[in-house]
């Protein structure tokens, strides 16, 4: 019970640097691919990490209530499928089960880009803050780079941290 407070804590203090844009199905329903990547437990989102997710689809229903995301892992060089169906909760986070509990939200959008702040919390109770970048085209700006950055930064991300999934990548295909 203490670490959920503890998850819900950090959650709170977060989303309260963040605006937290509401989605809609013509915004989110279609094929997306991981731009950026970046965590605090750096491990978990590198090359063969778990949490390393190369988007392929997304599709909201019930007015964005429910997300699906269909990605792709890597794991011991092969790429493996999965696809998640966040729920949206009273407090506006999504929850999910992939690789432990994941709660998520969208903390900025613009034409053809979502940056997601998801909470990891992995079988053993390790929490990990990631920052993912989906995209319908396959960059950012320079502009955009540095608002990511200042996300990362809020997030306690470093920016070192922040991977980019080059487009060439087979699990991308």
């Amino acid at each position: 019970m203490v670490k959920f407070l503890l998850l819900a804590l950090a959650l709170g203090v977060s989303c309260a640097h963040h605006n937290n844009p509401e989605i809609t199905p013509s915004e989110v329903d279609g094929n997306w691919r991981t731009l950026y990547i970046g965590a605090d437990n750096v491990e978990k989102v590198l090359k063969g990490g778990p949490l390393r997710a190369y988007f392929q689809h997304m599709e909201c229903s019930d007015e964005c209530q429910t997300l699906t995301i269909t990605f792709k892992v890597k794991v011991e060089g092969e790429c493996q499928t999965h696809t998640v169906v966040g729920r949206k909760e009273k407090d506006g986070l999504y929850m999910t089960d992939y690789s432990g509990k994941n709660y998520f939200r969208v903390i900025e959008k613009a034409d053809g880009i979502i940056i997601f702040h998801n909470v990891n919390v992995d079988n053993s109770g390790k929490e990990t803050n990631v920052i993912l970048v989906a995209g319908k085209e396959e960059s950012l700006s320079k502009a955009q780079k540095q608002e990511l950055k200042k996300l990362a930064n809020k997030l306690n991300i470093p920016n070192e941290n922040i991977q980019h999934l080059e487009p060439a990548d087979t699990c991308h295909q």
